[in-house]
Parts: C-alpha cells; sequence; structure tokens
C-alpha cells in the first residue's frame, strides 16, 4: 500500500512539473508573437507583394508587342504566369546557391545578377511554351533562342530583384562557413535573438536559448540542438548545457564545482563527465 501511495504521489508530481513547463511556454508564445515563424512583413511576404505589383504593371503595359497581339484578358494572364514562374525560380536558384560562401560574399546586385542569369534558363522554356499556347501560330525556332534569352533575361532580372532583394536586405555582412552551417538551428529561433549565441539550456523537451539579446523557450531537446549546431561555435559543458567557445570568459572552481563564466553575465555548471571535453575545447580556442 505504501508503495504504490508513492508511486502515485511521483505520477503526480511528475504531471504537475510538465503542466507547468507547458504553461510557461505558453506563456513564452504568447509574449513574445515573434516566435511564429511566418509574419506578414516577412522578406517572403515583401517580395509576394512585389511580384504582384510587378505583374499588374506588365499586363496593363503589355511590353515586347504583347499590347497589340494578346487580348485585355489573356495579356494580364501571360505576365502573372510568367512573373509567377519567374519569382519561384529565382527565389529557389537563392536557396541553391546561399551555402555557397562565394556567393554569401557577393554585394547584393551582383547577387540578384547571378541568380536572374542561371534562372532566365529555365524560364526562357517556359516563356517559350507559353507564346506558343496564347498564340499557336508563333513558335519559337532553336535559332532564335539566343535572342528569347536575352529578352527574358531583361524581364527577369526585374522579377529576380524584387524576389530575392528582401532576402538580402536581412543578410547583413558576410558570413562564415560555420555561421552558415548553423542555419537550420537559427531557423527555429526567433528573430529577436540575433545569432550570437551565448548558451543553451535544456528544460526537458524544451530548451532555452539565450543570445546577447535576450533568451527564449524553443521546442527541441539540447541533444538535436548540439547535432545542429557546428562543433567549432562551441562545447557541451553540462548534461544540461551547451556554451559558445567565443563567449567564454573564465572557468573558475567554487568548491567542488567547476564553473564556466561567460561574458553576457551567465554563469554555467561543468559536469564531471564533460570536464577533459571542456577543457580541450577552451585550449583549442586559444591555440
Amino acid at each position: 500500500m505504501a508503495t504504490e501511495y508513492v508511486r502515485e504521489a511521483h505520477i503526480q508530481s511528475a504531471r504537475q512539473r510538465r503542466f507547468a513547463r507547458i504553461a510557461f511556454a505558453f506563456r513564452q508564445r504568447r509574449k513574445n508573437p515573434l516566435i511564429a515563424p511566418r509574419t506578414w512583413t516577412s522578406p517572403l511576404f515583401t517580395s509576394f507583394y512585389g511580384a504582384i505589383a510587378l505583374g499588374v504593371l506588365l499586363g496593363f503595359a503589355g511590353p515586347f508587342g504583347s499590347y497589340q497581339s494578346l487580348a485585355y484578358p489573356q495579356r494580364y494572364a501571360f505576365w502573372f504566369g510568367c512573373v509567377a514562374t519567374g519569382h519561384a525560380l529565382a527565389i529557389a536558384t537563392l536557396q541553391i546557391l546561399r551555402p555557397a560562401a562565394a556567393f554569401a560574399r557577393l554585394p547584393k546586385l551582383a547577387a540578384i545578377v547571378i541568380v536572374a542569369l542561371i534562372s532566365t534558363l529555365p524560364m526562357m522554356f517556359v516563356v517559350a511554351w507559353a507564346l506558343g499556347v496564347v498564340n499557336p501560330a508563333q513558335s519559337t525556332p532553336p535559332g532564335h533562342l539566343a535572342s528569347l534569352y536575352v529578352s527574358v533575361a531583361a524581364v527577369q532580372l526585374v522579377i529576380a530583384g524584387i524576389a530575392i532583394w528582401p532576402f538580402l536586405s536581412h543578410r547583413g555582412p558576410a558570413r562564415s562557413v560555420e555561421d552558415l552551417s548553423a542555419d537550420p538551428f537559427f531557423q527555429r529561433v526567433p528573430d529577436r535573438l540575433g545569432r550570437e549565441l551565448l548558451a543553451l539550456e535544456a528544460q526537458d523537451h524544451y530548451l532555452m536559448v539565450h543570445t546577447r539579446r535576450g533568451s527564449a523557450l524553443i521546442h527541441m531537446r539540447l541533444s538535436e540542438a548540439v547535432k545542429l549546431l557546428p562543433g567549432q561555435l562551441g562545447f557541451q559543458a553540462h548534461r544540461r548545457w551547451w556554451v559558445a567557445r567565443k563567449e567564454v570568459a573564465r572557468m573558475r572552481r567554487d568548491g567542488h564545482q567547476t564553473l564556466i563564466e561567460l561574458t553576457g553575465g551567465l554563469t554555467v555548471p561543468v559536469g564531471r563527465t564533460y570536464l577533459a571535453a571542456v577543457r580541450s575545447g577552451l585550449e583549442a580556442r586559444t591555440a
């Protein structure tokens, strides 16, 4: 009877702790609306608004003879379809090129030109097909593909600029390879926290992310975060703590406990099983 009572009390206590953690996470989410990954002012939506405006403008102006050759509904359908396809191709090309360190170092205008020229290749065949649909009597022989590429590139340059400029305006200065490889982790961190990590603190199924701009709770295990972050950025100092290597101010002893003091004022305990790895990590930093 006593054993069963103790077991029930333990289960009830575990449920109460879990409920408290869930309630805390809910309050954090309500306090910080930026935790939502998409907002109406995000780069994706901003570029989408620009694409709609460009489709309206091209449909109204009817460049490249489309004003005379296409009726009003066909003209708007043709240009909206071209802008939507070009917009999607530009963003897809940006996602392919973005991980490359050489592309990250390019000026914004150069990056737009590169994306436009590459995305024009598939876009050229889409336009050739669309011209045949709206005007079956008009076809594009292989010998005219070069001139078609130039015409499509002129429009695709504008589309690519509208599509990817909001993304490029958020990228800031050129980033290191280690910082780029940490993107999968930071995609799950609120934008308001930035990317200057101090430490990560495990709280059951949640993770408290500490940066120079503040802290926030996200739904992620510490083991998953350690796998997503490159080893050059930091190391695990405790079964519940990961610290950024460059943010370590000093390591000290407090009785039998080893502690790490971070530049942001946090103090992190060092687990005995992690002590050798921590010392090795700090020696690698000063080497």
